[in-house]
């Protein structure tokens, strides 16, 4: 996706589902975090003039308006910090944020210049001073590969209550791969990554290649990486939307944030243990995470705390789809040779509802 030359343009179609994930996003974020910070972080790193042709809002009037939203029960100082390199693009973001009128908690500032600049200096002059930094969300949608560093990524996942929200041009980011290898290695933050990739025939196998690199950098830094792939209207991918944290929580609301994203099953994301493995949306996840689920205990004795719990850290699904997916396969239901054993009784003692799954519930996953 080239870079558009005039100061507002037309929205894409995956550009307003992203919008869309992070709404969904921020709508948990800021209820939560506020309840026990007395200062959050909005911070978007490739902000433009936060609006579109036709009117829609861009990222930093999504973020505002969901905060404005939910104010009335958010004390705490909200901090946005909204970073764009273009002069017409960053006055004509102030114009758009004076006229939403944000209330006096909200400590907002557009900040005209790169991405990696103004991260840098935020995060040397909290080095220097020895200070924390708040809970920050980043949110960070550049057009190319330039100007991402991962060592900058790094540098904010290392410090406490840090996530990133990032587009990663899988697809563009293979034409650089010869022309400018040493660019796709800071983005990806290995040495080798335009060298391995680079080596591999078939632009398939490539995006996948990158993918998988730049999840493993992500992992080395945060506990919890998922990501959700964006395709054209041919279903050519575009590029990869990475989320990473430390936080179980949030992992499991950004997962929650992007199956709402897509409920008319448009896209797809993947699990993020197996970059390879699309987990695509459909009308009944349940039925699609029966065999998924059963292939990752078939043979062993388990109770439902510890089902539950792979669900929300190591899969794409989530709960509501875990017990559909128990249903299903207690039923014995049109799953082949896949099934369950469930004990009438609970680990305390009581005896459970068939069809239930609450805590403490004893199964065994056939062979």
């Amino acid at each position: 996706m080239a870079s558009p030359k005039e100061t507002i343009w037309e929205l894409e179609p995956h550009t307003a589902a992203k919008h869309l994930i992070l709404r969904h996003y921020l709508e948990a974020w800021f209820p939560i975090l506020s309840k026990y910070h007395n200062r959050l972080v909005y911070y978007d790193g490739f902000a433009g003039p936060g609006r579109y042709k036709q009117g829609e809002e861009g990222s930093p009037i999504v973020a505002l308006r969901v905060a404005m939203e939910h104010s009335a029960g958010l004390d705490s100082e909200l901090v946005f910090r909204f970073v764009e390199e273009r002069e017409d693009r960053a006055k004509h973001l102030e114009d758009e944020i004076g006229r939403l009128d944000p209330p006096n908690n909200f400590k907002w500032k557009v900040i005209p210049g790169e991405f990696k600049t103004a991260l840098s200096e935020t995060l040397d002059y909290l080095d220097n001073k020895r200070l924390a930094i708040a809970p920050t969300f980043a949110f960070i949608d550049p057009f190319g590969i330039k100007g991402l560093p991962f060592s900058l990524i790094k540098r904010l996942l290392s410090r406490k209550r840090c996530e990133v929200l990032i587009t990663f041009m899988t697809t563009p980011m293979q034409r650089f791969i010869e022309k400018l290898p040493n660019q796709v290695n800071v983005l990806i933050g290995n040495d080798n990554a335009a060298e391995q990739i680079g080596r591999l025939a078939t632009a398939r196998e490539r995006s996948l290649e990158a993918r998988q690199l730049y999840q493993e950098s992500l992992r080395r830094v945060a506990s919890f990486v998922r990501f959700f792939r964006m395709s054209d209207e041919t279903g050519r991918p575009i590029y990869d939307l990475f989320f990473a944290t430390n936080n179980a929580q949030g992992h499991y609301k950004m997962k929650e944030a992007m199956w709402k994203a897509d409920a008319l099953g448009e896209y797809s994301f993947c699990d993020g243990v197996d970059p390879n493995q699309i987990t695509l949306f459909t009308p009944d996840p349940g039925c699609d995470y029966a065999p998924v689920l059963w292939r990752s205990y078939k043979g062993k004795t388990v109770y439902s705390d510890d089902v539950l719990k792979h669900t929300r850290d190591k899969t794409p699904f989530l709960e509501k789809h875990t017990r559909a997916a128990l249903k299903l396969l207690e039923a014995k239901d049109g799953l082949k040779n896949m099934s369950i054993d469930v004990s009438n009784k609970k680990r305390d003692g009581l005896h459970r509802i068939k069809g239930a799954f609450a805590a403490g519930t004893h199964m065994t996953f056939s062979k």
